[in-house]
């Protein structure tokens, strides 16, 4: 039977923590408000629903600038800190060996993707690559998963992330969602599987 491991980026396969937390409160500080946990920044773009203007800056509306500044400068951060968590690659190659499909599945714009896993040495690995944009919701909109297994024809999905909308995009695709612990590793409310260690993730992975 064919199988298709789809993955979140980050907080699953790439630690971004830095860069986002750099990228806000260097805006934050721009604007002069106080720095903000980095904690409280990954929970909160991780929830669903959030007004992140608002949680974040404050803002009802940001303007068109600062949504300018915010993509610029992050771009830049997150080539200067973001990388794969331990173990990342070994679980993806254990993943390619055994036959599985791989895609990967983010909430980040389509266009920025293949650039940041090819940076990272795992752009090869993937069979697909999904971002929003273009017709694509973002998670927890299923659409994502669906088009994961359309691409690649497979007859078995497994679907690993880190947030509440992973979550909720697995359970609305009715796909098994594994839970990471390991990054952002936001409260989970009830996932199929929950892993802290990638050598864990496999074991389930190969499972299923």
């Amino acid at each position: 039977m064919s199988k298709v491991i789809i993955f979140d980026m980050d907080g699953t396969i790439i630690d971004s923590s830095k860069a986002i937390e750099i990228t806000i409160n260097d805006i934050r500080a721009d604007m002069g408000l106080e720095p903000l946990a980095t904690a409280y920044i990954t929970r909160v773009i991780n929830e669903p629903g959030r007004n992140l203007a608002f949680d974040l800056y404050g803002l009802q509306n940001p303007s068109s600038s600062l949504k300018a500044g915010f993509e610029k400068n992050f771009k830049k951060n997150y080539d200067l800190y973001a990388r794969c968590y331990e173990g990342i690659k070994d679980l993806l190659n254990s993943c390619k060996d055994a036959g599985f499909k791989l895609v990967l599945a983010s909430n980040a714009p389509s266009h920025t993707l293949a650039e940041i896993l090819a940076k990272n040495e795992i752009l090869h690995l993937f069979d697909e690559v999904i971002g929003a944009g273009n017709g694509v919701a973002e998670k927890p909109n299923p659409q994502m998963l669906h088009l994961a297994v359309e691409k690649t024809g497979a007859l078995k999905a497994v679907f690993v992330g880190d947030s509440l909308k992973d979550e909720m995009a697995a359970k609305n695709a009715k796909v098994p969602y594994i839970h990471v612990t390991w990054g952002f590793g936001t409260a989970s409310s009830n996932p199929d599987f929950l892993v802290d260690t990638t050598q864990k993730a496999w074991e389930i992975i190969k499972e299923i």
